[in-house]
């Protein structure tokens, strides 16, 4: 993988010209490259143009769900976050190991999250990283990773304690931790959601993705109403939006609409796109290719919105276009 943000992208997120941006990159001696008249750079050149500044923050993506696109998700998000000057680290706890396949990387003999709870922490998840690319890392994940609830229930160790002191520490090296679960419920999971600032739920236009929702918010009140007391926060990230099918304008409003979820619902939602399984057949991220789309554009909302840095449109006006065109 070869991520770039391209001298289009950073002139309209910083507000100056591209000539601006290539004065800055020249004064500063940055690296940068150039391909077919397009100027691109990535994680070192970025960091020092954008120079943004935040709170280090873990997000854990969850739903009880298959096929929401949770581990693309994931993915895409954190190589933009990445493009943005921002130090992250990955973490799969998926035994399904998606979000390790689509790095393009074979766990096999490597140190995944069972082998760290099995050394009683002699083992260490820094010491066990595998480099992406510049400020971009992944601590893998394999099958074996089924048994992580057993040796949670049977080691006694507290949901509230067992990930959130393994990943806490590791904010003092990485500006954005992003932890890819498995679709499930459990001691894992729910320890993942426990050690995360906040969980991001991806929702697809399936009603039985609603009901996965809803297990979802019960197993975050249960761990409120439990002796741990911390209310875990939530956001819902529509994704596959499809303008031409009812169904996805349907349940797009209606979550807008619902004053449970109205206020959980993230402002960009992503739209359907062929782009994205042929990135992933091509092993790469949407953002190796220096060609626009609208799903990179979804994807940078995306990751703007939920880092909280230069955020534009608001959803109410998308449910407002969608309601105006159903009618």
């Amino acid at each position: 993988m070869f991520p770039k943000m391209t001298i289009t992208d950073a002139s309209q997120f910083l507000g100056i010209t591209p000539q601006g941006v290539m004065k800055k990159i020249k004064n500063l001696k940055l690296p940068y490259c150039k391909s077919q008249n397009r100027i691109y750079f990535g994680y070192e050149t970025s960091k020092e143009i954008f120079n943004i500044s935040m709170k280090p923050k873990i997000l854990a993506f969850q739903i009880v769900k298959g096929g929401t696109g949770k581990s693309n998700i994931s993915l895409n998000f954190a190589i933009r976050a990445n493009l943005y000057g921002l130090k992250v680290l990955c973490i799969d706890l998926d035994q399904q190991a998606n979000l390790t396949t689509l790095f393009d990387i074979d766990a096999q003999g490597l140190t995944i999250m069972h082998d760290i709870i099995l050394s009683n922490g002699k083992k260490k998840i820094e010491d066990n990283l595998v480099k992406i690319s510049e400020g971009l890392h992944l601590f893998p994940s394999s099958l074996e990773n089924a048994a992580l609830d057993d040796e949670i229930l049977v080691r006694g160790l507290g949901i509230d304690r067992v990930y959130k002191d393994i990943f806490e520490p590791l904010k003092e090296y990485y500006d954005l931790i992003v932890i890819d679960c498995p679709p499930a419920l459990g001691r894992s999971v729910g320890a993942a959601a426990y050690a995360a600032d906040e969980v991001i739920a991806p929702v697809i236009p399936d009603k039985l993705c609603l009901r996965g929702l809803q297990l979802l918010e019960d197993s975050l009140k249960a761990l409120e109403e439990k002796k741990y007391g911390r209310k875990v926060p939530f956001k819902i990230v529509f994704n596959k939006f499809d303008n031409r099918t009812n169904l996805s304008k349907e349940i797009l409003a209606g979550l807008f609409n619902n004053k449970n979820y109205k206020d959980k619902l993230n402002d960009t939602y992503i739209r359907v796109s062929q782009d994205i399984p042929n990135a992933c057949a091509n092993k790469m991220s949407l953002f190796d290719s220096l060609k626009p789309s609208l799903i990179k554009e979804d994807l940078d909302l995306l990751t703007r919105d939920l880092l909280g840095i230069n955020v534009k449109k608001k959803l109410s006006e998308k449910v407002s276009i969608i309601s105006v065109e159903k009618t």
